[in-house]
C-alpha cells in the first residue's frame, strides 16, 4: 500500500494539535511534486481538508473514508503544547489507552487505523491521509506509535517489504 501525507498546513508548521486547516503554499507545491510518484490509482483519503486538497493536486477524486480521520484530541485541538498541562502531554505519550484530552486514544485510534488498513489490498491501494494517520497506518500497536517518524508530502510503503530497496530509504519512504 502506498501511504501519501497530506501536504503542510498552518497548524503543521507551528505545532499544532488537530485542526481543519488547508495546505500551505508550501503544501500545494510539496504535494504537486508526488505526483509523479503515485504508484496507482488513489483508492481512498480522509476527511480532513488538507487532505481532500492534497488528493486534487495529485490529480485524484476524493473518496473519502472515514476510518481514515486523524485522531480526535479533544480539547486539544488546535492547541500548540506549550499551552498544555505538561502532566497531561506526558501522559498522553507515555501510555496509549490515556485520553488527557478528552477525545479519542492512541490506542483506539491505532487499533480503527489498523482495522481498517487490514481490509484494504495492500497490493493496489494508494491513500492519502494526514500524518497522524499514516503514522497509525505505519506502526506495529499502539506502544509505537510515537516512535513513527512521519513529514507532510511524503509517500511511503506499507509493509515495506513488498517495495524494491532502491526506490526507498530505510524507513519505506520514497
Amino acid at each position: 500500500m502506498q501511504i501519501i501525507t497530506a501536504g503542510r498546513t498552518g497548524p503543521n508548521r507551528s505545532v499544532r494539535f488537530g485542526g481543519d486547516a488547508p495546505l500551505d503554499d508550501r503544501g500545494r507545491r510539496d504535494i504537486e511534486a508526488l505526483a509523479a510518484s503515485v504508484v496507482g490509482a488513489l483508492t481512498f483519503c480522509g476527511p480532513e481538508p488538507a487532505t481532500l486538497e492534497s488528493v486534487r493536486l495529485l490529480g485524484g477524486r476524493p473518496e473519502i473514508d472515514e476510518e481514515l480521520r486523524t485522531l480526535d484530541v479533544g480539547t486539544w485541538a488546535g492547541s500548540a503544547p506549550e499551552e498544555i498541562d505538561p502532566r497531561e502531554l506526558a501522559v498522553f505519550f507515555t501510555d496509549p489507552a490515556a485520553r488527557p484530552h478528552g477525545g479519542e486514544s492512541v490506542e483506539e485510534f491505532v487499533m480503527r487505523v489498523h482495522d481498517r488498513r487490514n481490509t484494504l489490498n495492500a497490493d493496489v491501494a494508494t491513500v492519502v491521509v494526514a500524518m497522524p494517520v499514516a503514522q497509525a497506518l505505519l506502526c506495529d500497536d499502539a506502544a509505537g506509535y510515537f516512535r513513527v517518524e512521519i513529514r507532510p508530502a511524503t509517500s511511503y510503503f506499507w509493509p515495506a517489504l513488498r517495495i524494491r530497496p532502491e526506490e526507498t530509504d530505510s524507513r519505506g519512504r520514497t
